[in-house]
């Protein structure tokens, strides 16, 4: 179940200017019981600690409280009525912080039976002001993905209003991964999101490579983000102000204080 995920990402802006563009990253795929023993066992990984690559639960489910990436995501799942077994295998997909620096736009929680069944999974979005919003998804369409299409309610581009809705079709992790987030408008798709991984086994010796052949992830990521808003920008696709729209971002985890409704 432990793993590295090599990806390639597809965006692509339909309307109002078309715009795209391709990238390579690595994912970790680890299971949460696991993630400690690993941390010791791969000199190269850290948990909640300085290393080459690491994972720090303060990234993941910020719900204000203590307690670890797990405890808090079964509290969040109760929240929004979904019981999480005790015994289930919790699965994260997420980008690692590199020399203790991460961005994570998006993350995944795969929960399994403790017979391996699926039952559910978990979308975990970050946009670049450091809010964090979860979607949950308990529903597998005959071709094997989860899906949902939902509300939006979070600001995760200026160029995209948060009232528009996304539709998640989210596949296991298996030796392929294949994940598609789209959004849409009143009048249909304006953005598509496209993460088609391979699976390779989580070994000292391919996470030192990874080091060597993606030294600069996160930096990576978060230039990519700001590089095509510029890019954006210079094409004249319209901006929503984040204090504009207050009333469509709810539930937001970290919220920003433009979210304060006493701001003029």
């Amino acid at each position: 179940m432990n793993s590295l995920y090599e990806c390639c990402v597809t965006h692509c802006r339909l309307k109002p200017q078309r715009h795209d563009f391709t990238y390579q990253v690595f994912m970790l795929g680890i299971d949460l019981d696991d993630l400690p023993s690993l941390a010791r066992r791969i000199p190269w990984l850290g948990h909640n600690r300085f290393n080459f690559f690491s994972i720090d639960d303060r990234d993941h489910v910020a719900l204000g409280e203590p307690g670890g990436i797990r405890p808090n995501l079964v509290r969040w799942l109760s929240d929004q009525g979904i019981a999480c077994p005790p015994d289930a295998r919790i699965q994260l997909l997420t980008f690692p912080r590199v020399f203790g620096y991460g961005f994570n736009p998006v993350s995944f929680y795969y929960i399994r039976s403790a017979d391996g069944h699926p039952l559910i999974a978990v979308a975990e979005v970050v946009n670049t002001f450091r809010e964090m919003k979860l979607y949950a998804l308990d529903v597998i369409g005959g071709d094997g993905l989860w899906h949902r299409r939902v509300a939006k309610n979070f600001y995760v581009s200026p160029f995209s209003d948060p009232g528009m809705e996304f539709e998640f079709r989210i596949g296991l992790p298996e030796s392929q991964w294949r994940v598609n987030i789209d959004v849409h408008d009143g009048s249909g798709r304006v953005m598509l999101t496209a993460m088609r991984g391979n699976q390779h086994s989580l070994t000292s010796g391919r996470l030192l490579w990874y080091a060597c052949k993606y030294p600069a992830l996160s930096l990576k990521i978060i230039g990519l983000i700001h590089w095509h808003a510029l890019r954006l920008w210079l094409k004249r696709v319209p901006l929503v102000r984040k204090a504009a729209r207050r009333e469509a971002q709810l539930d937001v985890m970290r919220p920003h204080s433009s979210l304060n409704q006493h701001q003029p």
